[in-house]
């Protein structure tokens, strides 16, 4: 029982960067609307105050579930903000919102395409959010009709190609087709160029020809860092595809996208694909390489990274060497910042390395920097794990 109860405060301890629930945009609405515009998705936004209750039912219970992130991550660009502070006190007036929660659906420009009021459950808020995208059915039915009988004009291939992206359905024959039929000069009108621009999802995309023939031209109507962001959402969906699949050699292919179209900061983020590969298909030994020199490199004086990593380690990793290593991390992490959070991850490593003695110290030492400011639960279940396996006290199943 202990050891379940051990287990699951460490899990409400540490955020894991293994999290299978919706996982939200950190930046500005701003920043999340040029996002959605660079990925052709709207933003899901959970308009919250810190006092609600059913907010924080949401957060705890419904958004940290992996049906809701399959869904929410696939589709929509998600933010999280405070309506009683920051930029979220010109987003409630903007947006009208007197409740909370306050769930929308937003598009890149900024209008509403759907709103909900209230908590809901997993199936409730997924049941919902799909609405926003999915076309009437009757129409689409017709559309089809069209197509079927002939009709190839521009503005049905667009409409079909959507009714497809809406059911999550393979789109890419039917894309191609409707490239193949345009010309040059139509494709650089601007209904046509701003829906390829739209469609264009991933490094194999039909659309992605376009991009690579009117570069300059994308440039200049979208602006350079819309244009960099889209190409960088081409390669980080092709990665996420690749995690999902267990590719390797598609991964690679992301990240050499990225490289060859000299996307900003593309090193490290195709550093940061590899770490998610990895540990998603359990290689640890692939994972330690790569984090090692991903540290060294990109996180150098952060204890917070090399805590979040050490963390894996302890979690994850029974490899003596490596658990060694990931102590020696931390030690030199609390040499540069003394936190109740850095002494307790090294507890932690030292309790599995069976280094009890030292691990009683370091977690003594952060229960003092704690004080009466943190909640010290999980430092106490291990404290009372470590004097146990010193004999110095006889624990209570």
């Amino acid at each position: 029982m202990k050891k379940i109860i051990l287990t699951l405060c460490i899990l409400l301890l540490i955020n894991l960067s293994f999290a299978q629930g919706i996982e939200f945009f950190h930046g500005t609405f701003e920043e999340a609307k040029t996002e959605a515009k660079a990925q052709g998705k709207l933003i899901f936004m959970d308009a919250y105050a810190v006092w609600c209750g059913p907010c924080k039912m949401m957060t705890n219970n419904v958004f940290p579930q992996q049906e809701v992130g399959d869904f929410f991550n696939a589709n929509f660009i998600n933010l999280k903000v405070d309506m009683e502070k920051g930029e979220g006190l010109d987003i409630r007036r903007q947006y009208g919102v007197s409740a909370y929660p306050t769930l929308l659906l937003i598009d890149a420009q900024g209008a509403v395409v759907q709103e909900i009021k209230g908590a809901r459950n997993a199936e409730g808020l997924i049941s919902w959010a799909k609405t926003a995208a999915v076309p009437n059915t009757e129409l689409s039915d017709k559309m089809q009709t069209k197509y079927d009988e002939g009709d190839r004009s521009p503005s049905l291939m667009r409409s079909l190609i959507k009714v497809k992206a809406a059911f999550n359905e393979d789109y890419k024959v039917l894309f191609k087709e409707y490239l193949n039929g345009l010309s040059e000069e139509q494709k650089l009108e601007k209904e046509n160029a701003n829906f390829i621009f739209d469609q264009t999802s991933d490094i194999y995309s039909p659309g992605l020809d376009f991009f690579k023939s009117y570069g300059d031209y994308l440039k200049e109507t979208k602006g350079e860092e819309v244009y960099q962001n889209k190409l960088m959402g081409f390669a980080k969906n092709s990665a996420q595809v690749a995690v999902e699949v267990n590719d390797v050699a598609l991964l690679n292919e992301a990240i050499a996208f990225m490289k060859s179209y000299k996307l900003k900061n593309a090193p490290q983020i195709g550093s940061e694909m590899k770490l998610g590969f990895y540990a998603t298909q359990n290689d640890w030994n692939s994972y330690d390489k790569e984090v090692t020199k991903y540290l060294a490199k990109y996180k150098k004086g952060d204890d917070k990274a090399y805590r979040e990593v050490s963390w894996n380690y302890y979690m994850k990793i029974d490899d003596e060497k490596k658990l060694n290593k990931a102590e020696k991390w931390m030690q030199s992490s609390i040499k540069a910042n003394n936190t109740y959070e850095n002494n307790l991850t090294q507890a932690y490593l030292l309790y599995k390395l069976k280094d009890y003695s030292e691990a009683e110290d370091a977690v003594n030492y952060a229960l003092i920097l704690a004080g009466d400011e943190k909640k010290t639960d999980n430092a106490q279940i291990l404290k009372d794990q470590i004097l146990k396996k010193l004999n110095k006290i006889e624990m209570t199943e």
